[in-house]
């Protein structure tokens, strides 16, 4: 839990100095109300589906840490690659389409980790004040290791740190959970291979 979090408040910092960086100044604060987007639609999913989803918790925990950490780095390469440009949005019909596209590509990793919390606190309502601590820990954890790794290394190298801690969150999960080492090891050598 406590490295989902992380994970998702370094993409949050990371992807506001991204586009602080790519796009103008202002669509950097775009990313708050895209992770906020993801929490909401996480949270409504968990809710509709919570009986189902609480009698399967560590595949799905461990498989939406999983699609976090793909789609952490996937999503921002295929924003990256539309065509939007900032300077032509008054007058193209296209960009505002171009935007609406960007929005649904970055709001992706955060539904996955935010699923991952919801789905901590459903399960575990009882000790959600344990829960809650783990959750806040590692968001702090995110949150300052992502500065000071912006400062030692380039984006791109960081960008695939936070998608790793999906990773790793994924295959701790589900060793907790008694999953098999052997599937762990399968997943995470195909999940570098595909890098």
């Amino acid at each position: 839990m406590s490295l989902v979090s992380a994970a998702a408040l370094a993409y949050e910092i990371l992807l506001t100095r991204l586009f602080a960086i790519i796009q103008w100044h202002h669509f950097a604060y775009m990313i708050i109300s895209v992770a906020l987007l993801g929490y909401g639609a996480a949270g409504t999913m968990v809710t509709l589906f919570r009986p189902r989803l609480e009698q399967r918790l560590a595949p799905v925990f461990a498989s939406a840490a999983a699609a976090f950490g793909i789609t952490s780095m996937g999503c921002f390469l295929v924003a990256q690659a539309l065509p939007f440009n900032a300077l032509e949005f008054l007058w193209d019909l296209w960009q505002p389409l171009w935007l609406l596209a960007m929005y649904m590509l970055l709001f992706v990793p955060f539904f996955f980790a935010a699923a991952c919390v919801c789905l901590a606190f459903t399960r575990y309502a009882a000790q959600a004040r344990r829960v809650y601590a783990f959750d806040l820990v590692g968001a702090a954890f995110g949150s300052l290791g992502v500065i000071f790794a912006l400062l030692a290394l380039r984006p791109a190298t960081v960008l695939a740190c936070v998608a790793a801690l999906g990773a790793v969150a994924a295959a701790l999960f589900w060793l907790s959970a008694g999953g098999r080492p052997r599937t762990v090891a399968l997943a995470l050598s195909r999940w570098s291979l595909s890098r």
